[in-house]
């Protein structure tokens, strides 16, 4: 009994250890698995929640000054400074820093957008302004250029329209050129024909109609002149050039109201800046310079900055543009 009760006892024993040995396998195994499960989407949650993030106010301005430096004053979209401001007031109505740098930013945007409907890249101006009248919806200078977009994008109609037009006439040309060259080909078989059938006539004219005949080539001649002179007496050239105007003043095809300066207008402060420049050959608005203003100094720049964006047709003298002289005076009123 006492070795049955031994055997029993190391039987139960090593079946224990088995059981003890064999069950930590899976649980290291599981282990790792699960903890593998855990780790991989980590890294995406932080990435969306990176990305999500909206910036704060600091970061806001931080991104728009680093935009100033490089240029982007308004473009490209969704990267560039006024826009980065415009967010920073959204969050921050009363933001005085954003407020003053859009007012600083408005006449250089304005210029970048003039250049870019100057290079026809209506698109990119047409971009430019609806971001600038979300900066200052009642600006003059941004509604000008707007109109200035609707205007050129007219034009481009009007060429696409020309272009159009050519390219059909030149076609219907080329058809009527095939058919003349088909109908000349077909031509040289008839006509020895002709001279055939009129040589019996010949013979059989009495010799009073040979009279008539004799006395018709007079006729002949006054009909074909009037032709010739018809033809030689009215090209359109001489015409055009017998009433083109020879001498002709310049003419405002384009005018760029100046913006308020921000210290007049706190200020309550009005005057007027009275301006001398040079209309140059191509209408263009050259060496601008202050004559007088009152008061002095406080509305100069802004008025040398619009003067300096207006577009003339140029005098002609002797049916050539010539640069002019010419004087302009440039009233700020609060009214």
């Amino acid at each position: 009994m006492a070795h049955n009760a031994r055997w029993l006892w190391a039987l139960a024993t090593g079946l224990a250890i088995a059981a003890c040995s064999g069950d930590p396998a899976p649980e290291q195994a599981s282990t790792p698995a699960a903890g593998a499960a855990i780790a991989t989407p980590a890294p995406a949650a932080t990435e969306s929640t990176a990305t999500e993030a909206p910036k704060t106010v600091a970061e806001l301005l931080e991104s728009a000054r680093t935009a100033m430096r490089e240029q982007r004053l308004i473009q490209p979209v969704g990267n560039n400074a006024i826009e980065m401001y415009l967010q920073v007031l959204e969050q921050e109505p009363d933001n005085r820093q954003a407020q003053l740098a859009i007012l600083e930013l408005m006449p250089l945007a304005q210029g970048v957008a003039e250049q870019m409907i100057d290079g026809r890249r209506l698109d990119e101006a047409q971009q430019a302004i609806v971001l600038l009248k979300k900066a200052q919806p009642d600006s003059v200078v941004v509604t000008t250029l707007e109109q200035r977009i609707i205007v050129e994008r007219r034009a481009e109609e009007q060429r696409a329209q020309a272009e159009e037009e050519q390219a059909r006439l030149a076609e219907q040309r080329q058809r009527e050129e095939a058919e003349a060259a088909r109908v000349a080909a077909t031509a040289p078989a008839a006509a020895p024909a002709e001279p055939a059938r009129a040589a019996p006539q010949t013979t059989t004219v009495p010799p009073a109609r040979s009279a008539e005949t004799e006395s018709a080539p007079p006729v002949t001649p006054p009909a074909a002149a009037p032709a010739t002179q018809l033809a030689s007496a009215a090209p359109a050239p001489s015409i055009a050039s017998t009433t083109a105007p020879q001498n002709k003043d310049f003419s405002l095809v384009r005018r760029v109201d100046p913006d308020y300066p921000s210290q007049a207008l706190r200020a309550r402060t009005e005057g007027w800046v009275e301006l001398s420049f040079t209309i140059t050959e191509s209408g263009d608005v050259e060496n601008v310079t202050v004559v007088n203003a009152n008061p002095r100094r406080v509305f100069d720049r802004e008025a040398m900055r619009a003067l300096s964006q207006w577009k003339f047709t140029p005098r002609t003298e002797g049916g050539k543009p010539v640069a002019a002289k010419a004087r302009q005076r440039l009233e700020f009123s609060l009214d």
